[in-house]
């Protein structure tokens, strides 16, 4: 019942008034030794007190009404209960009126509390309240300079983890000279304390702590990369299993987010591939699994994994090698990760897997997708593609992405363009034959006659195929001029290159609407260069797209690499961009499957145009 009425409340926040009502209700609850539950009150407390993102006359009044119980949080440092204790350090960091005073508060507490996981939380507090700008500036370097003390010198390893990614947090400059091995040697001591001291059920459940302080103090560090790599490697080479889990969940986002070298990190998240502890495989194959060529040092271990994998098995994280095939529910499975990985570095020990795969009476949803990361190891499998395109029992997205893998595979796939074409109108056919091009002329009759389809979409789609197929701008040009709100049609028109000169006013107004993709000033700026060789037109655009939107920022340093010298004025925005350390897609929160390949890709280009200039 205290569960449930805690969801309710946390459901209830953004109704103001009605938290206000409450809060009272709540202190008193807090502030009762003889109740249960009483911990749980205290975050929800705090979790009230720490809401800033909504400023007005209600949320100030609901944040104050928190804020001022300081003396009641103050006195619970010394509760009974641990849980209760640290809960109170999180409600005291939102306390920002009496942030002296509550730095003053838990640093005396600090010395004399015997609970670890309190300790712990004493350190967070003191490094939130340093970080939420609450303290005069001697004020915040006394506390850096408390937690820098506490680094290295407390006896309890999780306390000086936490007090090192405070730290890394709010006082960077503070922390210890060589970061990774204090924090190397704290990890081996707190791995060391709990390995002998819980059995088997309750090591699991005492390793999230060491998780939590390896998580927590990688992400703080953010763009040294060369430091969390050297934190990541000792711990991937441990002989406790528990350190390399953590190290590998620690690690994958380091490679998704960061740009640097990454090859020894997944070297060793390979070896975990082979490791006798059921947890570490699966794990170590997700981390792997949409690095593309990035996962190249861990290719041999990937390809031992897959020889020593069952070829089928449902999904599980703590089994072993993962399987070639994960099933989920009866009619429905995903090729592995491990063979997802292997075939998205092109290595041709895939090929037998992926193949094994396709040939499945029901394949993986996912097949399409595999066949097209092997690229032209792929170019055997025409003839299987081509009989799975004609199976009413394939998946809707295994088709697709058999079309589109078809479409990447140049002349090695013309035999299936009738196949292909029977596909017509769906989108991935016609992204196949206009990739295909030349290779696909046999379908350019049924690609004249979807021009007047009533479906825009399907109507400029068509047209952009039957361009790269006959290469008859005539033919195509009114059905693009008629669709000039989509941007495919505007992409095709700046393929047509000098064709397109007579229209360039027409593209030119669609700038006065503004794409807030930026994919339309992309085009109109590549028509602008291929049609009139404007490049003083030309940059300005493709400078705003690629601020506006750091997804075309590929296609912008392609057509820059069409422009050769004429674009040398954007040399500065590619040199700062190879500066940057996060890679270019990557905000903290958001992520995507081709994050790490389009990351890698872009620096490619940007060296080649740079070295071009």
């Amino acid at each position: 019942m205290r569960e449930s009425a805690l969801d309710d409340m946390y459901d209830a926040l953004h109704d103001q008034g009605g938290i206000l009502a409450v809060i009272p209700f709540l202190l008193a609850a807090a502030g009762r030794a003889d109740l249960p539950g009483r911990a749980e009150v205290v975050e929800l407390l705090a979790a009230v007190g720490a809401r800033d993102g909504e400023p007005g006359p209600a949320e100030e009044r609901v944040v104050e009404a928190v804020r001022a119980a300081f003396p009641l949080f103050a006195s619970l440092l010394h509760d009974p209960e641990p849980a209760v204790r640290a809960a109170a350090c999180e409600a005291l960091a939102v306390c920002r009126g009496d942030a002296a005073r509550a730095v003053g508060k838990l640093g005396e507490r600090l010395p004399v509390e015997t609970d670890a996981d309190v300790r712990a939380a004493i350190v967070v507090a003191l490094g939130t309240i340093g970080a939420s700008g609450g303290l005069t500036a001697e004020a915040g370097s006394r506390v850096a300079a408390r937690l820098a003390g506490v680094a290295v010198e407390h006896a309890d390893p999780a306390v000086r983890l936490a007090a090192l990614a405070e730290l890394a947090g709010f006082a960077p400059k503070a922390l210890p000279d060589d970061v990774p091995s204090v924090a190397v040697e704290g990890f081996a001591q707190l791995y060391a304390e709990d390995a002998p001291t819980v059995g088997p059920a309750g090591r699991e459940v005492a390793d999230r702590r060491a998780y939590r302080l390896l998580t927590r103090l990688s992400g703080r560090l953010e763009d040294r990369v060369e430091d969390r790599t050297r934190l990541l490697v000792p711990l991937l080479e441990s002989a406790d299993w528990a350190a390399r889990l953590d190290a590998v969940q620690a690690a994958e986002p380091v490679i998704e987010h960061w740009r640097g070298d990454h090859r020894e990190l997944v070297r060793l998240i390979g070896h975990q591939l082979l490791s006798p502890e059921p947890r570490l495989p699966p794990v170590a194959a997700t981390a792997l699994r949409y690095l593309g060529p990035v996962a190249g040092p861990a290719a041999d271990a990937l390809a031992r994994s897959i020889d020593a994998a069952p070829r089928e098995a449902p999904h599980t994280t703590r089994d072993g090698p993962p399987a070639w095939i994960t099933t989920w529910r009866p009619g429905s499975s995903t090729t592995g990760p491990t063979v997802r990985a292997l075939a998205a570095s092109r290595d041709p020990r895939a090929v037998e897997p992926v193949l094994w795969a396709l040939e499945r009476p029901e394949p993986p949803t996912d097949i399409g997708h595999v066949v097209r990361a092997l690229g032209p190891l792929a170019a055997g499998f025409v003839p299987l593609v081509r009989a799975r395109l004609r199976d009413r029992w394939t998946p809707d997205s295994a088709h697709d992405g058999l079309l589109v893998a078809l479409g990447e595979l140049g002349e090695a796939a013309a035999s299936a363009v009738p196949d292909i074409v029977r596909h017509l109108p769906e989108r991935a056919a016609l992204r196949a034959l206009r990739a295909l091009g030349a290779h696909a002329a046999v379908a350019a009759p049924a690609l004249r006659d979807l021009l007047g389809h009533a479906e825009p979409r399907v109507a400029v789609d068509a047209a952009a195929a039957l361009w790269r197929v006959e290469g008859d701008a005539d033919r195509v040009l009114p059905t693009l001029l008629g669709h000039l709100d989509r941007v495919t049609a505007v992409e095709v028109i700046a393929d047509l290159g000098p064709a397109a000169a007579g229209y360039l006013p027409a593209l030119r107004a669609l700038l006065d609407r503004p794409d807030p993709a930026g994919w339309r000033e992309l085009h109109v700026a590549r028509a602008l260069w291929r049609a009139a060789g404007d490049a003083e037109a030309a940059l300005p655009l493709l400078t705003a797209a690629w601020h506006r939107n750091p997804h075309v920022r590929v296609a912008v340093v392609r057509c820059l690499a069409e422009m050769g010298p004429a674009a040398a004025p954007a040399a500065p925005m590619l040199r700062e961009e190879l500066a940057r350390r996060r890679r270019h897609t990557s905000t903290g929160s958001g992520w995507s499957s081709d994050q790490v390949v389009a990351d890698e890709e872009l620096q490619r280009l940007c060296r080649d145009v740079l070295a071009a200039f």
